[in-house]
């Protein structure tokens, strides 16, 4: 049982990152790729943050952080403040537009057509076995 686990462990993010969205822009969304709004939700949801807890919390470089927080800032949809008690620290806030914008996309995180074309690839028992194993490992009970 702890092989399959460990197999399991193994690819799932293999999985994840063939078939992940993060290229294309989101339907409703201004211009958002999954990873500009994965930065905006997590905002929302975490409150201020600075650059480095920001990439701490994506599990990105502080450089592709950066690069992220200025493409969401050209839109508007954040902005950077600085710290009233330590002037040399400056934090990202979600701006009302990055709000609005939030709310309105709609997120994927699989590339649907992508997955849709390998699994076509699959026998039907391959199909029924992965579904059916997807359900078993997100049972309440597991």
């Amino acid at each position: 049982m702890m092989d399959e686990a460990e197999e399991i462990a193994r690819l799932y993010p293999a999985v994840y990152r063939r078939f992940k969205a993060t290229r294309r822009t989101l339907p409703g969304s201004p211009g958002l790729t999954a990873r500009m709004y994965g930065v905006l939700s997590h905002l929302v949801a975490a409150g201020p943050l600075t650059l480095g807890e920001l990439a701490e919390h994506l599990q990105l470089s502080r450089a592709a952080t950066t690069e992220l927080v200025n493409r969401v800032e050209e839109r508007g949809l954040v902005a950077r403040f600085r710290d009233e008690r330590d002037r040399r620290r400056v934090f990202v806030w979600v701006t009302e537009e990055g709000r609005t914008a939030a709310a309105a996309a709609s997120p994927s995180v699989l590339e649907a057509d992508l997955l849709a074309r390998a699994v076509r690839q699959m026998t039907q028992d391959e199909r029924d076995g992965l579904v059916a194993g997807l359900r078993a490992l997100l049972r309440e009970d597991s």
